[in-house]
């Protein structure tokens, strides 16, 4: 049997994909150091929000207080990044701070609005 990948082949090829997936992963990492901020803060505002959104969609969660709850509580998480890249971030351009405050006001604004009239 004549196999195009050898077992060495194949730990070529996996290592050569782990290379460009770590390339891509710690691309980002790399540029919240740049600005003097803390990668792990954006993990866990992210953990934190799919936890919140998981939440959503448990039975017991399911009235009306809690589902804007919910709401609310999202809505201040992903207030929190753009204010720590505001507030602490070095370097950044002032157009990207303030295109991250409008995509915040106007994607607070549809889900409140969504909420309440749908």
């Amino acid at each position: 049997m004549d196999h195009a990948l050898t077992m060495g082949g194949w730990r070529t090829a996996a290592a050569g994909v782990w290379r460009a997936v770590w390339s891509l992963a710690s691309r980002p990492w790399a540029l919240a150091r740049r600005h003097e901020l803390n990668p792990w803060v954006f993990v866990a505002m992210a953990a934190l929000g799919h936890t919140i959104e998981a939440f959503v969609f448990l039975p017991c969660f399911q009235t009306d207080n809690w589902q804007l709850g919910f709401l609310i509580a999202l809505r201040l998480v992903a207030l929190v990044v753009p204010l720590y890249i505001f507030l602490k971030g070095r370097g950044i351009a002032v157009a990207f701070n303030v295109s991250v405050a409008v995509m915040f006001v106007v994607n607070t604004t549809w889900h409140v609005c969504y909420y309440l009239y749908v």
